[in-house]
């Protein structure tokens, strides 16, 4: 989170700021004001957000990180991304698919894993959901307008679908960043939709070749799709009303240099089952898409490399267990985690 704060524009910073001010968050030293008398006391007049230097709001907002106030500022830095609202689960308005989606939304680890940063112009936005889709804080969205709001590019007309899967393999970048290599998408029947190789923008320095398949010689890659052209694709994909489901997708997303705001993802959906093996956990670890395959479907995934549609093709099936076959999605504990 730290780094996407000091990537912010001043003018955002200080939106954050105040909006954290009206809200309440408190950082290491507490709120807003009492961080400034502990930090930087001046004359009253310098309490305004927009009197102070950008430094001074990225202190503040990056003490927030160690509070119990994080969660809320992870949301407030996510002003585009629609909350389903808490409804009960027979709301008529809600579907089986917008109750998986809703889990995943409200899910306490999303606002962390989906704060993707936007302000990259080759980034693309998909869509904002509307009605009933509101932000749990009292409509935040509403207030804190941010300037990519406006470069949001519209999906073209196609025919809907309403779930598709979707997975991608990555490769590290020169940069230190994880580029999208291959990307696979599967309908609700379970049909390859997409199946492509991407040209990563950066100079790969790690191919992963026991995961992609490729590797430093992989002269194929210079007829591969670029990532600009991926995009368009998936922006007709994926309109704001089709769903997209996957296994850590916010992995997969900030390597598409992409944002969806309807998502089912797997790993927030299902969950170890702890009970009665006396481990006592912190922030407890989620079940891998392999583990999930082999306890929830019955079946182990290829372990060879390039398994991209498999992945993509099993995190549709989980999502199908649930919804058609009300897979129970507490799982047991893996042998290996049984045994320590």
């Amino acid at each position: 989170m730290e780094h996407i704060i000091a990537t912010r524009e001043t003018d955002e910073l200080v939106e954050l700021v105040i909006a954290a001010q009206e809200k309440g968050l408190s950082g290491e030293h507490g709120t807003w004001l009492e961080f400034l008398k502990f930090c930087d006391p001046t004359r009253d007049y310098f309490n305004d957000p927009r009197n102070r230097k950008a430094e001074t709001l990225i202190q503040f907002l990056t003490s927030i990180i160690k509070t119990d106030d994080s969660r809320k500022l992870a949301l407030l830095m996510n002003p585009s991304r629609p909350l389903v609202r808490r409804y009960s689960c027979n709301h008529p308005k809600e579907t089986a698919e917008q109750r998986l989606v809703r889990k995943t939304l409200t899910h306490e680890e999303y606002p962390f894993d989906f704060l993707i940063p936007y302000k990259s112009k080759d980034w693309v936005l998909t869509g904002i959901i509307g009605s009933p889709i509101v932000d749990p804080l009292n409509d935040l969205a509403a207030e804190i307008s941010y300037s990519f709001r406006s470069r949001m590019p519209y999906a073209k007309s196609i025919a809907i679908t309403d779930m598709i899967a979707l997975c991608c393999e990555k490769v590290l970048c020169q940069d230190n960043t994880e580029a999208a290599v291959r990307v696979a998408a599967v309908d609700r029947n379970l049909k390859v939709i997409l199946d492509v190789l991407v040209k990563p923008n950066e100079p790969v320095i790690n191919f992963r070749t026991s995961i992609t398949g490729l590797d430093c010689f992989a002269l194929h890659l210079s007829n591969a799709t670029p990532l600009s052209d991926i995009q368009e694709k998936l922006l007709e994909l994926f309109p704001t009303e089709t769903i997209m489901v996957g296994h850590l997708l916010n992995k997969d997303l900030k390597a598409l240099k992409m944002d969806h705001a309807r998502v089912i993802d797997t790993s927030l959906l299902f969950k170890y089952d702890f009970s009665g093996c006396g481990i006592v956990l912190g922030k407890l670890p989620r079940p891998s898409l392999d583990h999930l395959c082999k306890s929830v479907l019955g079946y182990e995934m290829p372990k060879s490399p390039g398994r991209c549609v498999d992945e993509a093709v099993a995190s549709m099936k989980l999502v199908l267990a649930i919804l058609e076959h009300g897979a129970d999605t507490s799982v047991p504990l893996p042998d290996d985690m049984l045994k320590n």
